[in-house]
């Protein structure tokens, strides 16, 4: 079961397009990041997905991907919450532990506590 209240907190961040530090408990972990909208995820994932497309980035890729952030799509992202930056917490270290960190996605379902605000590496 998903907790309600994060559900709340993901659909207005999806509805408002806004962004703010969390840190995920889930099965086998601790996840830190920033939680994004649907469409900024699948923004940054098109951009990403088809700048690694053999010969450059791929623009027929791209507009293909960032359909799924469409409004017409938003149901199919309800369930789900959206982190970039987002980094494994593993004791005292962080991974990856290098660059900006990563995109995540997992289902409510799978988070079974959150804190507000992001872990930072000392």
């Amino acid at each position: 079961m998903y907790d309600p209240f994060l559900k709340s907190l993901n659909e207005i961040v999806n509805k408002h397009d806004i962004s703010f530090g969390v840190t995920l408990v889930v099965a086998g972990g601790v996840i830190s990041g920033t939680l994004v909208s649907a469409k900024s995820f699948i923004d940054g994932f098109a951009d990403s997905f088809s700048s690694a497309w053999p010969g450059g980035p791929n623009e027929s890729v791209r507009a293909g991907l960032e359909a799924w952030g469409q409004p017409a799509a938003e149901s199919i992202h309800e369930e789900f919450v959206h982190l970039k930056g987002a980094r494994y917490v593993f004791g005292k270290d962080f991974a990856p532990n290098v660059g900006g960190g990563m995109l995540w996605r997992g289902s409510l379902e799978s988070i079974s506590g959150f804190s507000l605000g992001g872990l930072n590496q000392a």
